[in-house]
């Protein structure tokens, strides 16, 4: 129960230090039981994914520029993440990206309370934290999922997936239009969240027409 009360005092705490932002919902109220947040009649990314037959590839731009966006606000707050993947990515009533779910993150070097998913997990000494690095890699596997539709290794066993990522054994991106950003997230060629959303704001205004680009920072 204490562990449950400072996880929510901590998750008020980043909403607090990120202040008002186009990629966070707003917390309306909190009180020891939780957070009262901004309703997201759109749900999860990975819900809406699922859930969708075919999506625009200059919707998935406009997300993977924005999903890394939000990444690049928490870093440059002293905020690690901790669990970066499309659930807790949620959408408005306009598709735009807002980043939830602080309640395991590290906030100011803090020991964090939870960690990636296998599949979102760069392998790293047991005792190692969750690093901006570690973030990247998750946020590589993420921005697959919004090309794909489908996690890494979707169709392998999760027990075989940690073995495949330690040898650099990563999904085929070549048919991803610059792919090539998602295999530099899992190989830590990416210095900073910030890096691949400057990549990602050039590949919208090099590839797309200009009447057909979403506004990016709605």
């Amino acid at each position: 129960m204490e562990n449950h009360i400072l996880d929510i005092a901590k998750e008020a705490s980043i909403y607090h230090r990120l202040g008002s932002h186009e990629r966070l919902i707003r917390m309306l109220d909190h009180s020891r039981d939780g957070l009262l947040l901004e309703y997201m009649e759109n749900g999860d990314l990975k819900t809406y994914l699922q859930a969708q037959d075919s999506i625009p590839m200059s919707l998935k731009l406009k997300w993977a520029y924005q999903i890394a966006q939000a990444v690049s606000l928490l870093h440059s707050n002293d905020i690690v993440h901790c669990d970066i993947k499309p659930r807790n990515f949620l959408l408005d009533s306009t598709l735009n990206i807002k980043i939830i779910d602080f309640s395991g993150s590290s906030l100011d070097g803090s020991r964090p309370a939870s960690g990636e998913g296998t599949r979102f997990y760069l392998p790293r000494h047991w005792r190692d934290p969750p690093t901006v690095a570690t973030d990247l890699f998750a946020l590589g596997s993420t921005l697959y999922e919004v090309f794909q539709g489908t996690s890494p290794y979707e169709e392998i066993p999760s027990d075989q997936v940690e073995e495949r990522i330690k040898r650099k054994e990563f999904p085929d991106v070549s048919a991803i239009p610059h792919g090539q950003i998602i295999n530099q997230c899992w190989l830590s060629q990416v210095d900073s969240a910030e890096h691949v959303q400057a990549f990602m704001r050039d590949v919208i205004r090099s590839e797309l027409n200009a009447d057909h680009i979403p506004h990016l920072d709605g």
